[in-house]
């Protein structure tokens, strides 16, 4: 038993280290798959600002991490590197990371609300460039994964997401969508997903000229932004409600709320908002009727605020802006100027966004190739792999059916062995059952033939009692005869009492006493008589009692004295007996009945 133990743990040993091997191999290809989209991002930063630096410096870092699940890889490549592809504008590098990323998720087959994570910012920037139907296909998988799971704010974020991409195409569709989001984010209170609804739902009145509507929502929006925690969207938010106000010619209640964002964003020197906030102030006071003021808020643009930004977009809204105010102001050389100034920004936005767009455009079809390329390399792969892994389950399934059949043998063998022990254990019960049988069996035919001898020793002795008895009356008999004789004939009354006497001696010895004698022999041998019968038919009552006196071992003089017959009649008696059982000459007949009775 012991050999059979080190086989079967030896295969079973083997077993786990083919598959704990499989498995590493595995594990290892994905870590360096992870490694791979991470090097690929480092790439394509440009690390010549510190910004660039850090951004590398934290992918070496996480590099060395020992293991990296899924979901912190995820979280790191969408906030980190995904974040700074976003503010870079470069959206082609970031779906470039994310493509690869979801690639290598799905052929992990790893976690969905994972992969959900990842589907919805690499929708958003499709969304960017352009690629409506690449950026419907992502959020839609990430649609089916939250409601597959249940996941309320998830369903709510892409709802909204898919409006926003819904807006510069399908303007009611894209209120459908962003009214489903608000209705599941009214459900769970989410506050930061209600300010963005209800944003989205104020641009979108806006797009429909319905601007009171668009006011509800604006001022909806205003009351999700704690204004200690998010202060620039809350002021934004006012500088927009101010801008509806605008457009309702609701002019002083417009005024106040720019002013309000006005004194915030000087405080905070963001300038570009200062702009778009001075453009609106131009406008508002103009309606108003108070032009000082508006020349004075033209007067901080040109001289304050243009040279201070960065953003050419903003840059050339406010020429325009200038331009159109000069020109209502008569001053048409100054409107020219600035007209050309904002001409001149959008040629070159116009350039730079065409340019951007190209760029983008022949970075995805790039990315696409390579996907491809990846995909084709990635199938390759599994087939090399599923025949690796057909090689090894065929293995273990040899293995297994191998350590079946042995464990079957072993139980087998095991079973064989306790069932011969049994046999055997059962064979000594039953030779020592038959012993003790026989043993008893002896005891009892001892006991039995003891009782048997006590009995005969008892019948005899009675016997021999009665002979007595009837010797001495015999004898007594006699002795009366003889004073009988002796006596005077002529005393007739003492004759008369010995008369009476001797009849009654004689009565006593006529008596047939053989009723009483049967009686106890019978309650020692009860089936003597049947069996003398089938022995010899036919036979007399009287050589059945000469038989039963012979087998209790009574001599001649002793039957002769109980039944009152010469010993002469008795040997005559036995000689046809012996004849009538055809008792073998060299055998008593004693010894024959014994021997017959005793089959």
């Amino acid at each position: 038993m012991r050999i059979e133990y080190n086989i079967f743990t030896g295969i079973f040993r083997l077993f786990f280290v083919l598959f704990f091997l499989n498995a590493t191999i595995t594990t290892s290809a994905i870590d360096t798959l992870q490694e791979k989209i991470l090097k690929k991002s480092q790439v394509l930063i440009n690390t010549e600002d510190s910004t660039s630096q850090k951004i590398c410096a934290a992918i070496d870092s996480i590099n060395h991490t020992e293991f990296l699940s899924d979901s912190s890889f995820v979280t790191f490549i969408i906030k980190n590197i995904g974040g700074y592809f976003r503010r870079q504008g470069q959206q082609s590098n970031a779906i470039d990371v994310f493509s690869e990323a979801v690639s290598y998720l799905e052929q992990k087959e790893s976690n969905p609300q994972i992969l959900l994570k990842l589907y919805l910012p690499l929708g958003a920037a499709f969304e960017e460039v352009g690629l409506w139907s690449s950026a419907m296909e992502y959020y839609h998988k990430a649609l089916l994964i939250a409601q597959d799971n249940n996941m309320q704010g998830d369903i709510a974020r892409i709802y909204n997401n898919i409006g926003a991409a819904y807006y510069p195409t399908d303007i009611e569709k894209s209120k459908e969508y962003i009214n489903k989001s608000l209705k599941i984010n009214s459900k769970i209170g989410d506050k930061q997903e209600l300010f963005i609804n209800y944003n989205n739902l104020a641009a979108i009145n806006v797009k429909l000229n319905a601007f009171d509507e668009a006011l509800d929502y604006a001022l909806q929006a205003l009351q999700m932004v704690d204004k200690e925690e998010h202060s620039d969207m809350y002021h934004s938010m006012q500088c927009n409600i101010g801008s509806l106000y605008l457009q309702k010619g609701e002019i002083y209640l417009a005024i106040s709320y720019i002013n309000n964002a006005k004194d915030f964003f000087e405080k905070s020197h963001n300038y570009s908002e200062l702009v778009t906030i001075y453009t609106l102030l131009i406008e508002a006071y103009e309606k108003s009727g108070i032009d000082s003021e508006a020349a004075k808020c033209v007067s901080t643009i040109e001289n304050d605020l243009l040279h201070k930004i960065s953003n050419s977009e903003v840059e050339s809204k406010a020429h325009i802006t200038l331009s159109d105010f000069y020109k209502r102001s008569n001053n048409y050389v100054k409107a020219y100027d600035h007209l050309k100034e904002a001409t001149a920004l959008k040629d070159s936005l116009v350039k730079a966004n065409d340019k951007r767009k190209v760029n983008n455009l022949e970075r995805i079809y790039d990315n696409e190739q390579k996907l491809r390329e990846n995909a084709k390399a990635i199938n390759n792969m599994q087939i090399s792999k599923l025949k690796t892994d057909r090689t090894v389950t065929v293995i273990i399934i040899a293995l297994i059916a191998l350590i079946i059949i042995i464990i079957f043998l072993i139980t087998l063998s095991q079973l064989q062995q306790k069932r011969h022990k049994a046999n055997t254990q059962l064979v000594e019960q039953q030779i020592a059952l038959q012993e003790k049988e026989n043993e008893l069996q002896q005891i009892k035919e001892q006991e039995l033939n003891r009782v048997i001898d006590q009995k005969n020793r008892e019948l005899s002795s009675y016997a021999l009692t009665f002979t007595k008895d009837n010797e001495f009356l015999e004898q007594l008999s006699e002795e009366l005869k003889q004073l009988l004789l002796v006596k005077d004939p002529r005393d007739k009354e003492y004759k008369e009492r010995i008369r009476n006497i001797l009849s009654q001696v004689k009565q006593r010895c006529n008596t047939d006493n053989w009723q009483e004698f049967k009686y106890y022999f019978e309650q020692v041998h009860p089936s003597f008589y049947d069996r003398l019968e089938e022995i010899s038919p036919g036979i007399t009552q009287r050589q059945k009692r000469l038989c039963a006196m012979l087998y209790i071992g009574l001599s001649t003089k002793e039957i002769s004295s109980i039944t009152f017959r010469e010993i002469r009649s008795i040997e005559s008696a036995r000689n046809r007996l012996r004849k009538k059982l055809e008792v073998p000459n060299e055998e008593s007949i004693q010894e024959f009945l014994s021997r017959k009775l005793a089959k």
